[in-house]
Parts: structure tokens; C-alpha cells; sequence
């Protein structure tokens, strides 16, 4: 099955349980699924497209972190501030660390419970660690680790847990599932490495 069927097949099975799919969107599945209409056979499917997605987030994840830091991009001045109003290289890594921290309790707790909040105010939270006077070294070597405890998560995130969301809203609610909150953790990610690199 390549990609684009695998996604498409992902967007309809993404529906939650009992769920109404349109009679073109029935057809369509039924096709991808080989001829099958039965909702066991698609469960087993949903589980198992959303297993290997979840696999799929961690790997690209685990690649961005050991291609930042294999890259020379450490070797330049952590220190540096665009502006009054930017943070330096150090507080944007104090970042990732908070993201870490925050995303690790939410992707954890996903696994056993739902419609929870967690959330953090990122200035506060950057201001508040001092990140600026740390030690670099031992800065990058908890944003490491943080991510490689995600990655584990992530790798082995139950399939049962699919449809779970929880509250990520700081001032009205905003529920997400897991596979989105990923997602959207490693791209916030790439997209702050990518900023320290023209920092």
C-alpha cells in the first residue's frame, strides 16, 4: 500500500467509533480495505495504521535531535541575542526543554486517562529557569534526554488509546488527540532548531 493510500485510508479510519461515513467514503474504504466491511477488521486496521504513524513521529523525531546535534551549529555563540525581545540560543533550547517537559506529562497521561489540561505560559516559564546562565552542556543533555523518554513513549503509545484527547487550551479549551499533539511537537521543534540556526 503506498503512502498516499496509507493516508487516506488513516483519514477515514481516524473517525471515531459509530462515527457515519458518507456512501462515496464507504466504497473507498471498503476498497482500501481489500473488499472487507466489517468493523473488527477496521479497528485492527485503525490500530495498527495509528501504531505505525506513532513509530513513524518518533523516528523523525529521534533524527532531528541526533542531526542537531551532531551538526556545527554548537559551536557558535549561544549567547547572542537577535533583539531585546529575542531569546538567545540557550533560552530557545530552555524552551524546547519546557515543550519537552509539558508534551511528555501529556503523551504519559494519555495513556491512561483523557480530557485533562496541561498547559504552560512559555515566556514565564523561560524567564523563571534562568536559562541564560546555565551551563550549556548540561542544557542540551536534558533537552536529549527528555526527548529520548518521548520517543520511547511514543514508540510504544498503546493503539487502544487512539481517540484520547486532552485539553492544551491556556485560556479557552483546545482538545487534541495524541497523533496531532505529536505531530505538532516535532514540528514546533524543527521549527525552533531551524530559528537557533539563524539566531
Amino acid at each position: 500500500m503506498n503512502q498516499l493510500t496509507t493516508d487516506r485510508l488513516w483519514v477515514l479510519l481516524s473517525r471515531k467509533p459509530g462515527s457515519h461515513l458518507s456512501g462515496v467514503e464507504t466504497e473507498e474504504l471498503t476498497c482500501l480495505m481489500g473488499g472487507q466491511n466489517k468493523e473488527p477488521e477496521l479497528q485492527l486496521t485503525r490500530k495498527s495504521i495509528f501504531k505505525t504513524i506513532m513509530k513513524k513521529i518518533a523516528k523523525e523525531l529521534e533524527t532531528a535531535l541526533t542531526d542537531f546535534l551532531n551538526s556545527e551549529i554548537l559551536l557558535k555563540d549561544w549567547n547572542y541575542k537577535a533583539g531585546p525581545d529575542r531569546w538567545s540560543k540557550k533560552e530557545i533550547i530552555g524552551h524546547l526543554i519546557d515543550s519537552a517537559q509539558i508534551n511528555l506529562q501529556r503523551f504519559v497521561r494519555s495513556t491512561y486517562t483523557e480530557n485533562f489540561r496541561v498547559n504552560y505560559d512559555q515566556v514565564e516559564w523561560v524567564e523563571a529557569q534562568h536559562y541564560s546562565a546555565a551551563d550549556l552542556h548540561d542544557l542540551l543533555e536534558l533537552w536529549r534526554l527528555l526527548n529520548k523518554q518521548i520517543v520511547r513513549v511514543l514508540e510504544n503509545y498503546p493503539p487502544h488509546r487512539l481517540d484520547v484527547q486532552s485539553d492544551t487550551g491556556n485560556t479557552t479549551p483546545s482538545f487534541y488527540n495524541v497523533e496531532y499533539l505529536a505531530r505538532d511537537y516535532v514540528n514546533h521543534l524543527k521549527h525552533h532548531l531551524k530559528a537557533i540556526e539563524l539566531v
